[in-house]
């Protein structure tokens, strides 16, 4: 197994990963703005192969799993609380 950090994956060949992790950023200053997040699920459906997985934790109010859907492909939720939601998303 490798571990890699890295600017929404901009060094990572597209389809070569199994599995990220993502818990993306929402704030800038005290604005909630979810482009960043958007782009790393982006990013995310690129390098992951088909099957692959994206788990992703965000605050519950983002409320990112039609995103999710739309973007790397079928999303669950593997857990959740008032707070934070822990998503499942499968590659298409």
């Amino acid at each position: 197994m490798e571990t890699l950090r890295d600017d929404a994956a901009g060094s990572v060949p597209d389809g070569s990963v199994d599995l990220v992790v993502c818990n993306p950023p929402f704030h800038v200053g005290a604005a909630v703005v979810t482009t960043a997040a958007d782009r790393l699920f982006t990013a995310a459906a690129r390098v992951l192969r088909p099957g692959g997985e994206l788990w992703t934790v965000y605050n519950s109010a983002l409320r990112y799993r039609p995103v999710l859907n739309r973007i790397v492909g079928p999303t669950r939720v593997a857990g959740q609380d008032p707070r934070f939601t822990v998503t499942v998303s499968r590659r298409r």
